[in-house]
């Protein structure tokens, strides 16, 4: 978890000055239920075949790349939350959202 926080701390300082300083993270894909996952929702971070922390989910941004492709930023809250590890393929897409409504997985924080 301290590699996550520390690539989130090298991405910011390297946004240009007057910029938001908030952490997104891009994806191509477009969550059909936005509005579900931003009622609370997290992004949960798998790392090492676990998964490990989350991060709340604060705005969901489509928008068109310079190559014309339609992508998605997720926009995060920057507090980085451990949760209980337990056993996680990596997968790409929105899997962890079936977790519960909300798309929050009943998984434990730590402290």
């Amino acid at each position: 978890m301290a590699d996550l926080e520390d690539w989130i701390r090298e991405r910011l300082a390297k946004r240009p000055k007057g910029s938001a300083r908030e952490h997104a993270h891009v994806t191509r894909m477009v969550p059909k239920r936005a509005d579900e996952l931003l009622a609370g929702g997290s992004l949960y971070w798998v790392i090492r075949g676990e998964m490990a922390c989350r991060q709340t989910l604060l705005r969901v941004e489509p928008f068109v790349d310079g190559e014309g492709v339609g992508r998605c930023r997720l926009v995060l809250a920057p507090e980085v939350v451990p949760v209980v590890p337990r056993p996680y393929r990596a997968f790409q897409g929105w899997r962890a959202a079936s977790c519960g409504r909300s798309g929050s997985c009943d998984r434990p924080e730590l402290g």
